[in-house]
């Protein structure tokens, strides 16, 4: 607590030899300040796809095959059931590997974006150079002052104890 007690006064004791008051500077040059922005755009573009082939299979002729040979030994009488068994077996087999393989063509919409930079030079303030009591100085400002131009300045005076 004692430590704090004597911070604050050293920090007292500092400003007690500083003032601090208005004056007027005159403005002497203002130069817009540019800062480099990036607006990207993008752009997107949709296109149809034709979808990868499916993997061929099996099952459906063998399922066919099995259906149409069943269905076939149904038909006729002695020897004829076999015969139109086994063509049942054969148009059952190629129309279940038909149904299972069929070549669709199924397309899909895809949309594919592209994004590119688009740096814009944009204004942001200015640098404005005052001069004040013979010395010049510059200070970052939003306001575009006129040349010439009167304007009021805070001014803090510090007594220089160095000598």
């Amino acid at each position: 607590m004692k430590m704090l007690s004597m911070a604050f006064m050293f920090l007292a004791l500092g400003f007690a030899n500083a003032h601090e008051f208005s004056d007027m500077a005159t403005v002497k040059r203002v130069t817009p300040r540019y800062i480099e922005i990036n607006r990207p755009i993008s752009s997107c573009q949709t296109s149809t796809e034709t979808a990868p082939p499916k993997e061929k299979g099996i099952a459906g002729a063998i399922i066919g095959g099995v259906a149409g040979g069943l269905l076939g030994s149904r038909v006729g009488k002695g020897n004829g059931k076999v015969a139109a068994g086994a063509v049942g077996a054969a148009v059952g087999a190629v129309v279940g590997d038909r149904v299972q393989n069929a070549d669709n063509n199924d397309t899909n919409n895809v949309e594919r974006c592209t994004q590119r930079d688009n740096y814009q030079r944009v204004q942001e303030g200015y640098i404005t150079t005052f001069s004040y009591n013979g010395h010049e100085f510059e200070e970052e400002t939003q306001t575009k002052y006129r040349v010439g131009q009167k304007v009021s300045v805070q001014v803090n005076a510090i007594i220089d104890q160095t000598n």
